[in-house]
């Protein structure tokens, strides 16, 4: 939930790409708070060195997510990766990624949230 009670749409501005910096998604069906009900049944997560990751390969590794970031790694301190087995008949895997510290485990969500891992 936001501080702020409204966002004024006059107040955007456009991007290096030429599109808006702001959309309106309050009709959007995915709008979790657009009733109290709803926003009642919300479980806010606050920041945490754990990341879930889900609809990763099947056969993911620390060294899977070590390639996507590229270095950042070594920056970030050591990632350990706790999944559980995968039941026979899925087509992807999901478990937990622990760090260090929250800080690192913002950084590497920054930059890893919505990659697309290749998975055969």
């Amino acid at each position: 939930v936001s501080k702020q009670h409204a966002i004024m749409p006059g107040q955007s501005y456009g991007l290096e790409d030429g599109s808006c910096s702001y959309k309106d998604f309050s009709g959007s069906r995915n709008n979790r708070f657009s009733t109290p009900e709803q926003a009642a049944k919300n479980r806010i997560q606050h920041p945490s060195n754990v990341l879930h990751f889900f609809n990763a390969p099947l056969d993911v590794t620390e060294d899977n997510f070590y390639v996507c970031l590229g270095g950042l790694w070594v920056l970030g301190g050591s990632g350990r990766i706790g999944a559980p087995p995968c039941p026979p008949g899925e087509r992807s895997s999901s478990g937990l990624l622990e760090w260090d510290s929250k800080s690192d485990a913002l950084e590497t969500l920054g930059f890893l949230n919505h990659f697309q891992m290749k998975n055969p």
